[in-house]
């Protein structure tokens, strides 16, 4: 068993690893492998990104990917770890090499965490972690809804909806994401040099299907859109985010039905998205997603260690 470093070559393996290990979880594909190069692999910026592959009898088995950006508090680890007899050894091993990337790293502090989401169902997976000493701070909850009969939204007058413009309307965009999305240990933080480089370069980043909302104090509300890759026909919200000042009045709900027009202009019949939320938030809790017909599809458990 050896590990070594990966290269732009590599990507197709690591988009085999992965892929393997979420058919064997929920029977479908996790990446498309032009996305995996766009937004996994690639560096979006300073530090690179990392990834170590594990070989056994000259077989690439399984794989680690870490990735690090601003305020570098801590490093997401992807491991692609098919079904096998030996998948809890490698975990193992590539966790290791997961915290000897972040350590060595000179953007790092003491008490930078490791952190990874987990589907629920990887319980082997889940154990490992616990194992090393790694705690579940959040649920991640993917949902689902069909979207030929969802209504139109319904818009405040003072409002302006306009479809993102790369080259104009980036800036605006990241002003209400860094509002909305605080970076802080158990919270979702997207870095400027990840949400430009995923918006400039991920092959599913369609034209046309990502809107900005503006009124009269600037920039509002904003949904981040995508062609999701792990089910024919369906549109994926990636981000969606409303500062504070304006939320409570319809404006979330109002993005969802606007980005599902732009998802059946496509002729898309579905739509998907990720939601972050305490571990003990129910169903029920879901008023803005289940009230547009989206309901819960698979959960990933957050978790998080400190390096130290």
């Amino acid at each position: 068993m050896r590990l070594r470093p990966g290269n732009s070559r590599d990507v197709a393996t690591f988009a085999r690893l992965i892929n393997a290990q979420s058919q064997w979880l929920r029977s479908e594909d996790l990446w498309d492998e032009d996305e995996l190069a766009a937004i996994l692999i690639s560096a979006t910026g300073e530090p690179p990104d990392n990834d170590r592959y594990l070989e056994v009898g000259g077989e690439t088995v399984a794989a680690v990917h870490v990735h690090m950006s601003e305020p570098f508090a801590k490093g997401t680890i992807h491991l692609a770890l098919p079904p096998g007899p030996e998948r809890a050894e490698h975990a193992r091993t590539l966790l290791d090499a997961a915290a000897r990337i972040v350590q060595s790293s000179p953007y790092t502090a003491t008490d930078t965490a490791l952190q990874m989401d987990v589907a629920r169902e990887d319980t082997e997976l889940l154990g490992i972690l616990d194992e090393l000493g790694f705690l579940v701070v959040q649920k991640e909850t993917i949902l689902e809804g069909e979207i030929f009969d969802a209504p139109a939204p319904a818009w405040p007058s003072d409002v302006d909806v306009s479809t993102l413009s790369v080259t104009r309307d980036l800036r605006d965009g990241y002003e209400v994401i860094r509002e909305a999305f605080v970076p802080k240990l158990g919270g979702w933080h997207l870095s400027w040099d990840d949400y430009e480089y995923s918006v400039q370069n991920d092959p599913t980043a369609l034209p046309g299907i990502s809107i900005i909302v503006r009124d009269a104090e600037g920039p509002l509300a904003i949904a981040l859109n995508f062609m999701d890759t792990t089910k024919a026909s369906t549109g994926l919200t990636g981000l969606l985010g409303v500062r504070e000042r304006r939320r409570s009045q319809g404006l979330g709900r109002a993005l969802l039905l606007e980005s599902f027009d732009r998802f059946r202009s496509r002729g898309w019949s579905h739509a998907r998205l990720a939601t972050v939320l305490g571990m003990d938030v129910d169903d029920d809790n879901y008023r803005l997603y289940t009230g547009v017909s989206m309901r819960p599809l698979f959960d990933n458990l957050v978790l998080a260690r400190s390096r130290k």
